[in-house]
């Protein structure tokens, strides 16, 4: 039973030692017994959360360790990278569409229905490495101010040495055919589609 608070008007003593035996008739029935003391399950010494092993401790050694990789990155970037990641992209004008596109071709189709992919979904040409990025992106900024690659956005990928250039589905096939002839590109453009991978390649 926990704590009894008694209420009263102030008056004289005895009536307040009566009340006080009348309370304590009143409370007799009502069991009245110590709560048990708590203890934990667990010893004070050892909790259950604390870790088997002790935090690691990294001492100036482990920091000249990993130095040592981070120079030799740095060391063995490509030509012209630049260390710290940095892309840029170019954008055309929202609202204009491909004149006189072409229809897409059998083998285009036959695959686009079997990845069940929407026309107007965004697919990514990759531009590798065999190629020298720089002037080619320049290139597809020229392509994309100048109203060539309509629906286009660029991006260049310089940790990869990669060129990104984004289309839709039902313009893609023309796009990689006009990076192909345009650029002179070396090797294979591939088209890749997120959860599908490369899907297509000229």
């Amino acid at each position: 039973m926990e704590d009894v608070v008694l209420h009263y008007q102030p008056g004289s003593e005895a009536r307040l030692n009566s009340l006080l035996e009348t309370t304590e008739k009143l409370l007799k029935p009502f069991p009245c017994r110590t709560p048990p003391v708590f203890t934990p399950w667990f010893s004070d010494s050892h909790f259950p959360i604390r870790p088997a092993k002790s935090a690691p401790a990294i001492t100036s050694f482990h920091n000249r360790y990993f130095q040592n990789f981070i120079l030799e990155t740095k060391e063995n970037l490509l030509p012209g990278a630049s260390p710290f990641r940095r892309s840029w992209s170019v954008f055309t004008h929202k609202g204009v569409l491909l004149q006189n596109s072409k229809p897409l071709s059998q083998d285009f189709c036959h695959m686009v229905s079997i990845l069940q992919l929407h026309l107007r979904q965004r697919v990514r040409w990759v531009i590798s490495k065999h190629n020298y990025i720089c002037p080619f992106m320049l290139a597809c900024c020229h392509f994309i101010q100048t109203s060539q690659l309509l629906t286009c956005n660029a991006n260049i990928q310089r940790e990869r040495a990669e060129i990104w250039v984004f289309c839709d589905v039902v313009h893609s096939e023309e796009v990689g055919h006009f990076l192909k002839d345009k650029l002179q590109l070396f090797g294979k453009i591939c088209l890749t589609v997120r959860r599908h991978g490369i899907i297509f390649s000229i």
